[in-house]
């Protein structure tokens, strides 16, 4: 029996999924995909004779076999996305931190190490600065760093920091929300529908869309007569 996944449904949802799922996006960006969106789902019958052409060059191209420098196997859509994901949290745990956390005990001076009252002064604020929880404007600042921070945030864990205020919570959930999107669209995980360029083959001839990309086998349905095909049938009314 197949579990379907939870689908996250709060903004601390979407930061954990963004931890969890970097290191596959870092794996897409190693590789070059195989699939394509939309899938071919052998409507290839709808294309003219150019178009079919075009595809089969394509196709050459990529061949590992074929003549010619080969590409480098490097997915740069993969690594775009990446980076305005990672740029979007960083900037918004800076934005944040700068709101909410504490500043850093100071400790008096005028006193040397010799007063008790003094050195454990100066242990506390050395300790308070190197709290763990804070955010830090320097050092480890990638994305699954921003977003576990975020997600503690969001979750009101305690540390050196204030309760978040709407305006800031409305803020991260929207930077969490897109951020997880991303990732999902990116990786093929999140149902997509795509208008394609060919009339539907029934008398209507309305439009096709394909939709899928969710992880489900991939349909063509025609928003005119309701009629779909798939890899494995050839139409359902």
């Amino acid at each position: 029996m197949t579990t379907t996944p939870t689908t996250p449904t709060t903004p601390a949802d979407h930061l954990d999924t963004i931890t969890e799922r970097w290191n596959a996006l870092q794996e897409a960006a190693g590789t070059r995909t195989v699939t394509t969106w939309p899938p071919a789902m052998g409507i290839t019958r709808l294309m003219t004779e150019e178009e079919r052409q075009e595809q089969a060059a394509e196709r050459a191209d990529t061949n590992p076999d074929a003549p010619g420098p080969r590409p480098t196997p490097v997915n740069v859509d993969v690594l775009d996305v990446m980076t305005t994901i990672e740029t979007g949290l960083v900037t918004t745990a800076d934005w944040l931190a700068e709101r909410i956390q504490r500043p850093a005990f100071r400790a008096p001076t005028g006193r040397g190490w010799s007063d008790d009252v003094h050195k454990a002064a100066v242990l506390l604020a050395a300790k308070d600065a190197a709290d763990p929880r804070r955010w830090k404007f320097t050092g480890q600042r990638d994305a699954p760093t921003a977003a576990e921070w975020l997600s503690l945030r969001m979750r009101d864990q305690p540390g050196p920091f204030r309760a978040l205020d709407t305006g800031e919570r409305d803020a991260v959930a929207s930077v969490a929300r897109m951020s997880a999107e991303m990732i999902a669209r990116t990786l093929g995980e999140q149902r997509r529908a795509t208008p394609l360029p060919h009339p539907c083959p029934q008398p209507c001839g309305g439009q096709l869309v394909v939709e899928g990309g969710d992880g489900t086998p991939p349909l063509v349905r025609c928003e005119d007569c309701g009629r779909t095909w798939t890899d494995t049938t050839t139409a359902v009314a």
